[in-house]
């Protein structure tokens, strides 16, 4: 049988692609909360998003929706960082959520390679945080945090998993709304945009940054909340709430969840107001 070799388009040539010398292998874990490292890298993005707005000329509408697209796809990428590493950092200090992880099991070659510090990252390797369903389960798996969601935490993961619906259109359809997307944001209210493009003006574009820093920020102080509490509730740590005893074992949950980036929610937020309502809450139940 004869071979139909007539070639429509051309193509260039690949000999060789070598992934070896792609990564930065200098790189080094900072000392930053998790919630900086999300901060230092969606503050990249809005700057990106200032000179986009201010390109003069002004560039044109198709190169801009590829451009928001784009951003959008970064913003996401950030939240889930934050996840993998809120919960990797959690899992290293944390009696509860390494008992959480007693049973789960790691390939060999990450048992191989990873770091003491860095080996609870490859519990993470097949976690998906592209859906609120996805980030309350690795929540109670990894963490061991049980029941329902507080009301704020539900809310805001709902807001998120739509906003992660049009990262599935712009990574799998370029933009365009599948059928799937479009029943996962609503039938009705989308039944006229099947197969359209997304398209985003700046207002939205905003709002969806918000939704993705405000999910990080609640969930951040949701974390805190609850696994301070823990410590209290399963006896995993022995509170003396004399602050000179106690900062020891106070100040890796409080380090690994503050902010040094970002202004505190009220201008005296630190270590000391924080044990010391940690211990006006708790000390007569311990």
């Amino acid at each position: 049988m004869k071979k139909y070799k007539y070639q429509i388009n051309n193509f260039s040539q690949v000999t060789q692609f070598d992934t070896s010398d792609l990564f930065d292998n200098n790189y080094s874990e900072s000392n930053l909360s998790a919630i900086d490292t999300f901060l230092e890298k969606t503050q990249g993005l809005t700057q990106l998003l200032g000179q986009l707005q201010r390109c003069n000329p002004p560039i044109s509408e198709h190169l801009f929706n590829l451009l928001t697209n784009l951003l959008v796809l970064g913003y996401i990428s950030a939240v889930e960082s934050y996840f993998r590493e809120i919960i990797r950092k959690i899992i290293v200090i944390d009696e509860s959520a390494q008992k959480a992880c007693e049973s789960e099991s790691l390939t060999y070659g990450a048992a191989l390679i990873h770091s003491q510090e860095m080996l609870p990252e490859a519990l993470l390797e097949n976690c998906s945080f592209a859906s609120k369903k996805n980030i309350v389960d690795a929540i109670r798996k990894y963490i061991g945090i049980k029941g329902n969601m507080p009301n704020d935490v539900d809310e805001i993961l709902g807001h998120f998993s739509k906003v992660c619906q049009l990262r599935h259109c712009i990574v799998h359809r370029f933009g365009r709304l599948g059928s799937k997307n479009m029943i996962e944001l609503g039938l009705m209210a989308h039944r006229e945009s099947l197969e359209k493009p997304l398209k985003l003006e700046i207002n939205k574009l905003n709002e969806i940054f918000l939704v993705c820093d405000s999910t990080v920020k609640v969930i951040n102080n949701f974390l805190f909340q609850k696994i301070l509490t823990r410590t209290i509730e399963e006896r995993v740590i022995n509170w003396h709430w004399d602050l000179r005893k106690d900062k020891p074992k106070f100040q890796p949950y409080y380090d690994l969840f503050v902010s040094t980036i970002e202004p505190p929610p009220t201008p005296n937020t630190n270590l000391q107001t924080a044990y010391y309502e940690f211990k006006r809450i708790f000390k007569l139940t311990s």
